[in-house]
């Protein structure tokens, strides 16, 4: 049972997931999944049943921390709709048939969960560490097709439906280092995006009525005292997260990012080897 204190500390953590949300445009997953990791458990989630847990409230959360990152992008005049919806549409379908495959058989454990997520990490730590920014970094390069876009949107819902991250730790470095967007460009789609991924895969899974009850208030495998205090931080956070978006250098904030992936990805490993 989640105490008074429980539901204050899962308000400062999400603080710091709504931020980075609206930083990096990567829908604050790589910090909501680990709080929902410790939390679900604790109310009496366990094994294929945290698993389902855990993805189904990271993106339940991201629905709200995308939207509002996406709408001061679209106040501060960096949005780009016309990238989002292609990138949008093929992910949502990728991501809800992949949901569907996991609700719907006991393959997805938390073992397995737990490797694809650091795998996933570590390459994109690497990745982000070792590759150097581009001179013309700050700068939007044209794209005149956007087939790209939609396969970079597959991609990426195949990885919201295994990891629960919302997919902006793919779709961030694939726009700026094979599309060679700016930083500021690649997080305003990604932030645009990600709470479309969410909202359907989110309203999949509130309709989950086969999901193992550990709470008074859950619908699905939503729980309601673990993830409403993470939608609050959002609205609290990820606005200051956006502002200083625009402020910081490039360089600097991808070396945030790999700095964060490179923390989750340490934890990660450790539950893996030694739980």
């Amino acid at each position: 049972m989640l105490t008074i204190t429980d539901i204050l500390i899962i308000l400062a953590l999400g603080s710091i997931g709504g931020f980075i949300s609206g930083l990096l445009g990567v829908g604050g997953g790589i910090i909501y999944i680990p709080i929902l990791d410790y939390f679900l458990y604790k109310t009496g989630l366990h094994d294929d049943a945290l698993v389902k847990g855990i993805l189904a409230n990271s993106l339940f959360t991201i629905i709200f921390s995308g939207s509002v990152a996406s709408f001061h992008q679209y106040k501060s005049g960096n949005f780009y709709p016309k990238e989002i919806v292609n990138t949008a549409i093929p992910g949502m379908i990728s991501a809800l048939l992949l949901t569907w495959f996991i609700r719907n058989g006991s393959w997805y454990s938390k073992d397995v969960f737990r490797m694809v997520f650091a795998c996933m990490l570590l390459i994109i730590a690497s990745r982000l560490f070792l590759k150097k920014t581009n001179s013309n970094g700050t700068i939007d390069n044209p794209v005149s097709v956007l087939w790209p876009y939609r396969i970079t949107g597959i991609f990426a819902g195949f990885i919201t439906a295994l990891s629960g991250l919302g997919g902006g730790v793919i779709m961030t470095p694939v726009f700026t280092d094979i599309l060679k967007q700016s930083f500021k460009k690649a997080s305003s789609i990604s932030n645009g995006v990600i709470p479309l991924f969410a909202f359907c895969v989110g309203l999949y899974s509130l309709s989950d009525s086969d999901a193992i009850r550990v709470h008074q208030w859950q619908i699905g495998y939503i729980i309601l005292p673990v993830v409403v205090p993470l939608i609050l931080a959002t609205f609290i956070a990820t606005p200051a997260g956006v502002r200083m978006s625009h402020k910081t250098n490039p360089t600097a904030l991808r070396y945030i990012f790999a700095s964060f992936v490179s923390l989750i990805f340490f934890k990660t490993l450790y539950e893996i080897l030694f739980n």
